[in-house]
């Protein structure tokens, strides 16, 4: 057997013992082992939404995170891929930031609110400013207000 980090360079027989050799670059062994060849490093693809978290050695393969603002959705012991966080459609608001793991969570505005996809806000109330409500709020949209006309008549006269 050979220690982590090495592998067999030659078999024992009934005259010699083992000879071991470090393993190659971008590979590794991470147990005593009796493999003729180290196992290659995984590679932390950007295409793949990855990136190297911790770098392969001869004792250890590569660790792999997502990229910033993605999570992970193949994880097999370890991250293989990783996907863009969801954002949130209007109405909605972002009610549980994503994670390394987990993606974002939206949640509907209550009644009264809208947003344009992250936080929700409340409907402008036209007649506590003295103006006068055109269109009412939705869950996408603030309300639309409009000067009272009796103000504007008392304005210019």
């Amino acid at each position: 057997m050979c220690d982590p980090g090495k592998r067999v360079y030659r078999h024992c027989d009934e005259y010699t013992s083992t000879t071991c050799d470090s393993c190659l670059m971008m590979t590794y062994t991470n147990a005593p082992n009796g493999l003729t060849q180290c196992l290659p490093c995984s590679v932390c693809d950007t295409s793949n939404g990855l990136r190297v978290k911790q770098p392969c050695t001869l004792i250890s393969n590569t660790v792999c995170e997502p990229l910033p603002g993605y999570y992970c959705v193949d994880i097999l012991l370890k991250c293989r891929k990783a996907i863009k966080h969801s954002t949130c459609p209007p109405g909605q608001y972002v009610n549980q930031t994503g994670t390394e793991f987990v993606d974002t969570v939206c949640e509907d505005c209550p009644a009264g609110s809208y947003s344009n996809g992250t936080h929700c806000k409340l409907h402008t109330k036209c007649e506590s400013l003295g103006k006068t409500t055109v269109k009412a709020g939705t869950k996408m949209n603030d309300a639309e207000c409009r000067r009272q006309s009796r103000l504007r008549e008392t304005e210019s006269g």
